[in-house]
């Protein structure tokens, strides 16, 4: 008679998002299609009021490309002042107020924007599904208290 393991299942959020490729990949490609799009053909969409947006392939919305990047870089800079990890997010804030004020993008823009992609990233693989889950819950918090202010 051979003794059993007992199965105990693990905790969703305890996964480090390195496991779970596609909430990566949901994270970078809208930012990453902006950016190919300024690099491939020199635009952005703009909605009818001028302000720029971009379609977010995986529910098929639009979004204020200003608000969509600077949620992202707010939700990194929480993670920087909880872990002491240095992002440097500014290249992408840079990015994200040259789109919201009609600036022209340059390539330089784009490449500290790629690298700073890669910064992201590595930290982000290392997030669990909970802590990731808690950073944007904190940032849409954050969000909702300077409206208020």
């Amino acid at each position: 008679m051979s003794a059993r393991k007992r199965y105990k299942p693990r905790n969703p959020d305890s996964i480090k998002l390195k496991m779970q490729p596609w909430k990566i990949h949901a994270l970078f490609a809208p930012l990453i299609a902006i950016i190919e799009q300024l690099e491939q053909q020199g635009t952005k969409d703009v909605a009818s009021d001028g302000t720029a947006i971009f379609r977010d392939r995986n529910d098929g919305h639009w979004y204020d490309s200003f608000v969509a990047i600077t949620g992202v870089c707010e939700a990194f800079e929480i993670h920087e002042r909880r872990s002491g990890a240095s992002i440097g997010m500014e290249p992408l804030r840079q990015l994200a107020n040259k789109l919201k004020y009609d600036m022209p993008v340059f390539s330089s823009d784009t490449q500290a924007c790629r690298e700073c992609f890669h910064r992201m990233r590595t930290a982000a693989l290392e997030m669990t599904a909970g802590y990731a889950r808690d950073l944007v819950r904190d940032t849409q918090i954050q969000e909702q208290l300077q409206e208020v202010a």
